[in-house]
């Protein structure tokens, strides 16, 4: 599956030549609702809630993917104000990959404490996980579910190898960056074909699309067999 991740210039670029994604942390996430789609009236549901969002976000972090590289929020609101780039990544569909629900209001609290642990069960850590306000439908979030690995100063990474292939590079319409930037800080033999292209703002719709009056750039793979699966 094809999903897009969104990120200021020099993030991007230090994630090609390192070759590496930045986890991200449940607490450092920009919604303030993160793993809290139930109503916490209840003193006593809220004490679970507590216990729920401590366990969930201990030895964890998520990477956050779109569906679409195609959307102008996504690039102003993540990608620098279009002066960034997005990264396309080949990634299987697994138990660890889970598509964003959205949802209007917040979700009644039916919790059952009755039963062991506290009430806690797997539809309400799923409903926890993977479920937010409807304002944020427009991202289209698919989340990569990862250990917290690689620790270099303070920052947790998860390397392009581990359950992730680097497929494109999508220059922001206002950025920068060349080609031969691009190029560059990929290498000359990745793991993949990674196409290199710019975008710009579509004639007829309100999306980005593909430049066709600017230099693409495909990096030819060392792994045919990485070919073949995407």
């Amino acid at each position: 599956m094809r999903l897009y991740y969104y990120t200021a210039k020099q993030w991007g670029m230090k994630s090609l030549w390192e070759k590496r994604l930045k986890i991200a942390e449940y607490a450092d996430l920009n919604d303030p609702f993160e793993l809290l789609p139930f109503m916490q009236t209840d003193s006593d549901f809220r004490s679970s809630i507590e216990m729920v969002v401590k366990v969930l976000s201990s030895g964890h972090g998520v990477l956050c993917f779109s569906e679409s590289w195609q959307s102008t929020l996504m690039w102003a609101h993540y990608g620098d104000k279009h002066k960034g780039m997005c990264l396309g990544f080949e990634i299987e569909d697994g138990p660890s990959l889970k598509k964003i629900e959205y949802v209007p209001e917040r979700i009644p609290s039916t919790i059952d404490f009755s039963k062991p642990p506290g009430g806690v069960d797997e539809f309400m850590l799923n409903k926890c996980l993977y479920v937010k306000h409807s304002g944020w439908k427009y991202e289209k979030e698919r989340r990569l579910h990862v250990r917290l690995q690689d620790k270099r100063d303070g920052i947790h990474y998860n390397p392009f190898n581990n359950g992730m292939e680097l497929r494109e590079v999508i220059i922001g319409a206002r950025s920068s960056l060349s080609i031969v930037d691009v190029a560059e800080a990929i290498g000359k033999q990745p793991d993949a074909d990674v196409e290199i292209r710019t975008v710009r703002a579509a004639h007829s719709t309100f999306s980005m699309c593909t430049n066709r009056e600017l230099p693409r750039q495909t990096i030819t793979g060392s792994n045919p067999a990485m070919e073949k699966k995407g």
